[in-house]
C-alpha cells in the first residue's frame, strides 16, 4: 500500500489531517488527499469566497530561514450576496494563534467579482526546518442583495496551503532500508532527509502495480546515489533489508549503515550509532553530516574497494542469513 492510500484509508476511518500529521505523515500529502476525497468522507462547509491565483515571489517551492517572500492572490466572492470586506490577511503556522498579517479594506464586494491583494512576508531567521500551514483569513459581513441589513462581522478561514521551509534539492537521493516494524523512525527520518535538500526513497511508498518485489527494490538502489540502512532487532532479522544490503554492496553503492544503539551486531565497515529517543534534529544532524562527507569520497572508489565490498558480503550474507529468521520487510 502506498503512503497516499495509506492517508486515505486513515481518513476513510475516521481520523482528522491533524491526527495524521501528529502520527508523523506530511502535511503537504495528507492535505492532498484529503482535498481529493473529502466531499465523501463528510459534510464540509465551504467559505462562499474563495482564494485564486496564489503567486509566490520568489516562485518556491522551498524557502530558506529569514528568506523575504512576496504572496499575491485573488479574492472572488462566490456568494449569491454581497460581502462586505473589513479585513483581509493570513496566518503562518510560525505565528501565534491570535496574530496573522492583516490589510484593511473595508469595500463591498458584489457577487462573482474579485480583489487582488498582497503581502510581504519574512521567513524567521531562527525556524525549524518543515512544512507550514498557510491560511487565508476574510474579516467580513454577508449582506443581502437589497437594503444592506445582515449579520455582525465575523472572520471565516481557508484551507491550509503549506509552505515548505527547506535547503533546495541537491539532486542526491538516498534509499533507505528498514524493517516495516520500524516505519515511524523511516517516516521521521525521510522527513528531516527531505528538509535538508535530500531525496529520500522509501521503496514501499511506490507503487508499481504487477513488478516483482525484489526487481523493484533493486531498481530504486540503482537509481539511488547512497544507500541507508538501518538495523535495529526487527530489520536483521528480515529477508528484505538483508537482501538489499547484499545488493548494494555488490554493485558498489555507498552505504551507510545506521545501528540502533541497544543491537548487538559486528559489522567490518563504520557505522552510526543512533537512539530511537533522541531528538530528531540530532539524529538527522548526524546522518547528514555522514552523507556530505561519503559523497565527497564518491569519486575516490577504486577498484580495490570492490574487492572489499566482494569479501564483505560473503561474510555479511553468511552471518545474517544464518541467523535470519521469516519477518515482513
Amino acid at each position: 500500500m502506498g503512503i497516499e492510500e495509506e492517508i486515505e484509508k486513515l481518513l476513510r476511518q475516521g481520523h482528522s489531517p491533524q491526527q495524521l500529521i501528529q502520527m508523523g505523515y506530511r502535511k503537504s500529502t495528507v492535505y492532498k488527499v484529503y482535498r481529493s476525497i473529502k466531499t465523501y468522507i463528510a459534510e464540509v462547509s465551504k467559505p462562499e469566497w474563495c482564494i485564486t491565483d496564489i503567486k509566490f515571489n520568489p516562485e518556491g517551492p522551498r524557502y530558506l530561514p529569514g528568506e523575504n517572500i512576496s504572496l499575491s492572490f485573488n479574492f472572488q466572492n462566490t456568494s449569491n450576496m454581497d460581502i462586505y470586506l473589513y479585513r483581509i490577511g493570513l496566518w503562518i503556522e510560525w505565528l501565534k494563534p491570535n496574530e496573522w498579517y492583516v490589510q484593511d479594506v473595508r469595500e463591498l464586494v458584489k457577487p462573482g467579482q474579485k480583489r487582488f491583494f498582497s503581502f510581504s512576508i519574512q521567513v524567521p531567521e531562527n525556524i525549524v526546518l518543515g512544512e507550514y500551514e498557510l491560511k487565508f483569513g476574510v474579516e467580513k459581513q454577508y449582506l443581502p442583495i437589497a437594503g444592506y441589513q445582515g449579520q455582525s462581522l465575523s472572520t471565516e478561514w481557508s484551507e491550509p496551503i503549506i509552505i515548505h521551509i527547506k535547503y533546495p534539492l541537491k539532486g542526491v537521493k538516498v534509499f533507505v532500508s528498514h524493517s516495516v516494524h520500524d516505519i515511524h523512525l523511516v517516516r521521521q527520518l525521510a522527513q528531516q532527509l527531505d528538509n535538508y535538500g535530500f531525496e529520500p526513497i522509501i521503496a514501499e511508498d511506490i507503487q508499481e502495480p504487477g513488478v516483482q518485489l525484489m526487481e523493484k527494490f533493486r531498481e530504486k538502489i540503482r537509481e539511488a546515489t547512497i544507500f541507508l540502512v538501518i538495523f535495529t532487532d526487527q530489520s536483521v532479522r528480515s529477508k528484505w533489508v538483508i537482501e538489499e544490503t547484499n545488493y548494494a554492496r555488490q554493485i558498489g553503492k555507498p552505504i551507510i549503515p545506521l545501528k540502533e544503539e541497544s543491537l548487538k551486531i559486528e559489522l567490518d565497515i563504520e557505522w552510526i550509532e543512533f537512539s530511537r529517543y533522541e531528538k530528531p534534529e540530532i539524529f538527522a544532524s548526524k546522518i547528514i553530516n555522514a552523507i556530505e562527507s561519503r559523497l565527497r569520497n564518491i569519486p575516490q572508489v577504486t577498484p580495490f574497494v570492490f574487492i572489499l565490498a566482494a569479501l564483505f558480503l560473503g561474510f555479511f550474507g553468511g552471518y545474517f542469513m544464518g541467523s535470519t529468521k521469516k519477518d515482513k520487510k
